[in-house]
Formats: C-alpha cells, structure tokens, sequence
C-alpha cells in the first residue's frame, strides 16, 4: 500500500510553508490546523503528517495542545515530529491518540537514546531524516551535521523503528519535482519502509515515487495547499 499524506507545518499556533527550511521565508495560511486536517480527511486522504517547527527547533514540545486537538477532530492517522527529545515526549503524543512519534534530531545528538525509545516503543518510531548534500540536517535544518544519510540509514536496518522519513532539504518547497536519483538509493539501502518528502507537484511525481522499491509513500505540503480546490486530484 502506499500512502498520499498531506502535512501541516505549525509555527506560532498557524499552519506554514517554510522555503528550504528557512524560518525567515515563511507563508502563513488562513486555514486552522483542525480545519485543514478535515479537509484533507473529507477529500479522501487517511494519514497526516504533522510538525511542530518551534518545536524542532527550540528542542521541545510547543503545539502539543494542538496537535492533542487534531487526533480529537478527525480520524486520520496521525504522524508527528519536532521537538521530541525524551521518552515523555513519546508518551504524551501517544496517549493523546499520535498513532507514530517521529525522532530526527535526537539520532545525530544521542543515538543511544534514540535507539533505545525506538526498542522501547517497538514499530511506533519513525526516523525523521533531513538532509541536504546528503548530509544530516538537525535542529529544524539550524545545523548540518558530518552524518551521511547512507550511513545513518543502513546503521538503522537494525533498529526497531516503524520506517523512515527521508526529506531531501534542497526541494522542499521548491515545487521542482522529487530527487529520485536519491530516492533510489535511499530506498535500495534501507530495510525499513521509505517515505519520500520534497518536491512533489502532482499526481505525476507520485506516480514517479510509487515505481521505486520499497517506498511506502510520500508526504506533500506545498502542493497541496496551493491546491485546495482540487485535493481529489491527489487522493485517488
């Protein structure tokens, strides 16, 4: 099965589209975060991705509320990431009805830890890698560390995380098409399911993803809320 996941960006309580990461080429959007997740869900898709970027990059929970009243609102399946940083964190986004708890920055920072709540919360991690020049990108894209997603990827083959997010940092948001070149290798190299994220335009570019081994699915922003009149065009 593959999944279309829409994802809602939260910065100061509103739903955003970063350009490449940067905090200060922000577009804001009118629509409430619940208010869109519906949307989606009336439109046909069945899971959403969610990230609280001050939280990603301040280090802790900030939409934690929010996001607690999203799972409420819909019937989505719901994966969050950003700020997640210790084991409470998980619990919290769980028992608030988070069906996957996504950890990027805390495998560059703390592997140990990282790995350890991936063994603990057994197929319920998903690892949340943002690279650019394939290299690991942390701290809401703040810091590039000297990690290499290939290594970091076949390192996680034996881990029990649920799959991987991998963003390729120079699309997203670009509107330019998917790095598939990259996607490739991402994908031959890991044991775990890939989710693809950056880039995607349209029903063509999923399309181009789905040919691709071992990719589960991919996650569209800007795309889709530049779309919101034609959503059916993506969830069929």
């Amino acid at each position: 099965m593959f999944d279309v996941i829409p994802a809602i960006d939260l910065l100061n309580q509103s739903v955003v589209r970063l350009k490449q990461g940067c905090y200060d080429d922000v577009t804001v959007y009118p629509q409430s975060p619940i208010e869109l997740a519906q949307m989606f869900e009336d439109q046909g898709a069945k899971r959403l991705h969610i990230v609280d970027l001050n939280g990603a990059r301040d280090g802790h929970l900030v939409h934690a509320e929010l996001i607690k009243n999203i799972c409420k609102h819909t019937n989505l399946t719901i994966e969050v990431g950003g700020g997640i940083r210790t084991v409470d964190s998980v619990h919290y986004y769980l028992d608030a009805g988070v069906n996957y708890v996504i950890i990027g920055s805390l495998f560059i920072s703390n592997f140990d830890l990282a790995f350890s709540i991936a063994t603990m919360f057994q197929n319920t991690i998903i690892a949340g890698l943002d690279a650019k020049a394939e290299a690991i990108a942390t701290d809401g894209w703040y810091h590039k560390s000297t990690t290499l997603i290939t290594d970091l990827i076949e390192t996680l083959n034996d881990s029990d995380i649920h799959s991987i997010i991998y963003t390729d940092i120079a699309k997203d948001g670009m509107m330019d098409g998917p790095n598939i070149d990259m996607l490739n290798t991402v994908a031959s190299l890991s044991k775990k399911p890939i989710i693809a994220s950056g880039g995607v335009r349209h029903h063509d570019d999923i399309k181009s993803i789905q040919t691709i081994s071992n990719i589960a699915g991919c996650i569209i922003g800007k795309a889709l809320l530049s779309n919101l009149d034609n959503l059916d065009d993506f969830f069929i």
